[in-house]
């Protein structure tokens, strides 16, 4: 972590109380050591740090210098009118500094200079590569309509703890058991480049969302066709589909439709499931308790239904 050795203080010890119980002094102790960067600030980033600021990470660094619009108040709770024109990064780091000043939080002028940080989460904004390449694992997240998704990339090997009960059989009782284990991620690029084997939709519904697959092409598009109309978009994700050689009728038109129609917006209930699972998935990372998602997860805002698998 990069900010080593600096002790829980008896304020933090009772402020903490419930989720030391929960995770043990070991995991809040990396939680108080540790450096996370945002790059992106979108309702699903509002979400995720509120989670992680109230935890009690060590420093949280936000990077987003576009200014904050009327639009944004409609959706990003913590602005209101006078915010109107500042810079979204700056703001925010103000008002969630209110919810623990325990919490190092700043506002970075670059993303020229990370040394130290620990995990880098990129909001709607694909630069997955530029992290693994400095060997700082990463997320990439976003919520637009009803839908959402999570990449998570931990690099080549990531350690973690897994705990679980085993029963002595001379005393008939359980105990706790913790053993290390390590998984392998792939680099985002590996991911949506992956072919899957199935045959025929039926057979490949079983083991993957067709959601995946759209959220995949979503998060590869540059800003020139995010910027673009909708009927572009929708095109984008079309032709990026074909490229899969996915079986056919694997992605319906109803699921192509509801997602281009849902582009480009933002829906608070379904920004705070990814947003809260966005958190979760950090603290996996962090604390090296359980597995983090191992690399997608996906959200169906209509269905109310996340799915989360490998690819």
């Amino acid at each position: 972590m990069s900010q080593h050795n600096r002790v829980i203080s008896k304020e933090e010890e009772a402020l903490y109380d419930r989720q030391i119980r929960l995770w043990g002094m070991e995991a809040q102790s990396r939680l108080r050591n540790c450096s996370i960067l945002f790059v992106g600030v979108k309702t699903v980033t509002l979400e995720a740090c509120k989670n992680l600021v109230l935890g009690g990470i060590g420093r949280l660094s936000i990077y987003d210098p576009q200014p904050i619009t009327k639009l944004d108040l409609e959706t990003q709770y913590y602005f209101n009118e006078s915010h109107i024109g500042q810079p979204k990064d700056k703001v925010l780091a103000e008002k969630l500094a209110v919810l623990n000043p325990l919490v190092d939080i700043s506002a970075v002028s670059s993303l020229d200079d990370i040394a130290g940080v620990d995990l880098v989460v990129s909001i709607g904004r694909q630069t997955m590569g530029e992290w693994r390449r400095k060997g700082v694992k990463s997320i990439l997240a976003d919520a637009f309509g009803l839908f959402g998704y999570i990449f998570v990339d931990c690099l080549d090997s990531h350690e973690y703890i897994e705990e679980g009960r085993v029963k002595d059989p001379k005393t008939g009782e359980s105990e706790v058991v913790r053993s290390s284990k390590v998984a392998t991620y792939k680099s985002f690029e590996e991911s949506v480049k992956a072919k899957v084997a199935g045959g025929n939709a039926l057979r490949l519904a079983r083991k993957y969302s067709p959601l995946v697959f759209v959220c995949q092409a979503l998060a590869t598009m540059d800003e020139r066709v995010q910027a673009d109309s909708k009927l572009a978009v929708s095109q984008f994700i079309k032709d990026s589909l074909e490229q899969r050689e996915l079986p056919q009728g694997f992605v319906g038109d109803e699921l192509l439709e509801r997602v281009q129609a849902s582009w480009g917006t933002e829906f608070v209930p379904s920004a705070a499931v990814v947003g809260g699972t966005l958190a979760q998935e950090v603290l996996k990372i962090i604390t090296l308790k359980d597995m983090p998602a191992n690399n997608w997860f996906t959200y169906d805002g209509l269905v109310s239904e996340g799915i989360a698998c490998t690819l």
